[in-house]
Order: structure tokens, then sequence, then C-alpha cells
């Protein structure tokens, strides 16, 4: 096998930087930083940033009207209700 230069940039350009990336796009989700990374070093950066951005915020702010503790979105998905109490408009 040659281990030509060329090749080891290709990998740093292609798979290891971009898994950092995602790593950091992780800091304030879930798994955190090292989960994100793990997960793209050993699958791939596009699998990793996938699971990385469905996976959730690591503090959603909830909803204080009905009480639904993984809101995440500025209108509440069950009761439809933001912070202040104002509903949706449709």
């Amino acid at each position: 096998m040659n281990n030509s230069p060329f090749g080891i940039v290709t990998i740093l350009l292609f798979w290891f930087l971009p898994s950092i990336l995602v790593g950091f796009a992780g800091l304030n989700r879930r798994g955190g930083f090292w989960r994100a990374f793990l997960i793209s070093i050993f699958l791939s950066p596009f699998i990793g940033i996938l699971l990385t951005v469905f996976g959730g915020q690591r503090n959603p702010k909830g909803c204080n009207h009905c009480d639904n503790k993984y809101n995440e979105v500025e209108y509440c998905g069950i009761c439809g209700k933001n912070e202040k109490g104002f509903l949706k408009d449709i």
C-alpha cells in the first residue's frame, strides 16, 4: 500500500476536519462534542451531523402551559402556545 502525502491530506480534509466540525455542532446537543465527534469518525461526518441535529437539544426550554418538557421550538407542538401564551397564527 502506498502511503502518499496526498492520501493523508485527503483523509484529513474530507473525514477528520468535518468530524471536528460535527463535534462542535454537538456542543449544545444531548450527546455533546465527543459523542458527535466519535460517531462522525466511526460512521461518517454526514451520518454524524444527521444524528447530531436530530438528536435534540441538551436543555430544551419546555412549555409553561401544558408541561411539555421536551419542547425545543418557539411554539409548543402540543398546545400551540409560545412562552407568552400566544397561539401560533395559521
